[in-house]
């Protein structure tokens, strides 16, 4: 099976809790806000840059618009950063509100490496378990998790001195 981890937007697929969903096999990791909305929806995706997509995200305007111009970020484009990406703001999620960060990483140490970093960034420091941009605890050893309301706070904090 191949995996794309990067999204058009800036995303970690690898730390969305529907790729970890269907990974790891479980239902757990899944924000309790968010089970109604999905109930009845096939837990399988490769990320939004595979040929498996998640039924949610196939449809994502900012997806379409990166394909149709042949890029791999958004912030390649010559518009960036357009009203697509603006809105992403809007969603008030954490994990969308780290994208602006994702793309400033990514033009200074590069896609390759910027995917190394996420990779690690997303496993339990105690015990290496992939885990998803929600998830408090770890599942596998209980161990607390810097997930992306962390990481959120931690970039207002950093932004606001």
């Amino acid at each position: 099976m191949t995996f794309r981890l990067d999204a058009y937007c800036g995303l970690y697929c690898g730390a969305c809790f529907v790729m970890i969903a269907y990974k790891q096999n479980r239902s757990d990791c899944i924000p309790n806000n968010w089970v109604s909305s999905l109930h009845d929806k096939e837990f399988k995706c490769h990320g939004c840059k595979s040929e498996i997509i998640f039924e949610n995200c196939r449809g994502c305007n900012i997806r379409i618009c990166a394909q149709s111009k042949n890029l791999e970020f958004c912030n390649d484009c010559s518009e960036y950063p357009c009203e697509k990406i603006k809105r992403i703001e809007k969603y008030n999620l954490a994990h969308h509100n780290v994208t602006v960060h994702s793309f400033e990483k990514i033009k200074e140490i590069g896609a390759q490496k910027w995917l190394e970093e996420q990779k690690e960034r997303w496993l339990c420091s105690n015990c290496n378990t992939s885990f998803s941009w929600y998830e408090e605890n770890c599942f596998k050893c209980g161990s607390e998790l810097f997930n992306s309301n962390k990481e959120e706070d931690k970039l207002k904090n950093i932004s606001n001195t």
